[in-house]
């Protein structure tokens, strides 16, 4: 199995960073972990050129989409600011307008997993996270088999409070065998 994990976080050795590094070590194949706060990226300019041919930015998010082309799974990890991914996060995103726009680029059938961490211990961002499935994922014809929620994860590597999330992770992993 062929794996693209993402740290949309902008902290590295944080909460997103513990859980996509565990549930990624329980995987066997081929594995990329790709940190955006460490690539070089750009926005979406709009400007359509996608539509018959590459991205015309010249940038390591090529790389990944291409990745993830090939990928079997595809984990994406983001904690929740303001009640929304990272700015890094949706920087990706938002440049999943090349594969929906470009008829012989496809993420059809990739699966995902979402993991996602935030200081809030309550419920409060859920309804934003499972709209997650359908926009971005959904959209472009991944399917979302998983998601993880790690809430009142404040601090940096509080593993007391990702215990769940880790339970979580190990079942995803064990199902993924």
């Amino acid at each position: 199995m062929k794996t693209v994990a993402i740290v949309g976080s902008p902290r590295k050795g944080g909460n997103c960073d513990i859980l996509v590094n565990e549930l990624a070590e329980k995987l066997e194949g081929e594995k990329k972990i790709y940190y955006l706060n460490e690539i070089d990226m750009n926005y979406c300019e709009a400007c359509q050129k996608c539509q018959t041919g590459d991205c015309v930015q010249d940038d390591d998010i090529n790389k990944i989409v291409d990745e993830m082309m090939e990928a079997d799974l595809f984990i994406f990890s983001s904690p929740i600011y303001y009640g929304q991914m990272t700015a890094q996060a949706k920087t990706l995103v938002d440049r999943f307008y090349q594969v929906s726009q470009n008829p012989n680029k496809s993420l059809e059938g990739t699966k995902v997993v979402q993991i996602f961490t935030q200081a809030n211990p309550t419920e409060a961002f859920d309804a934003y996270i499972d709209s997650m499935k359908t926009m971005p994922f959904g959209y472009v014809g991944m399917d979302v088999i998983d998601t993880v929620v790690a809430r009142g994860a404040m601090g940096k590597g509080e593993n007391d409070q990702l215990a769940s999330a880790i339970e979580q992770i190990e079942k995803i992993g064990n199902d993924l065998l």
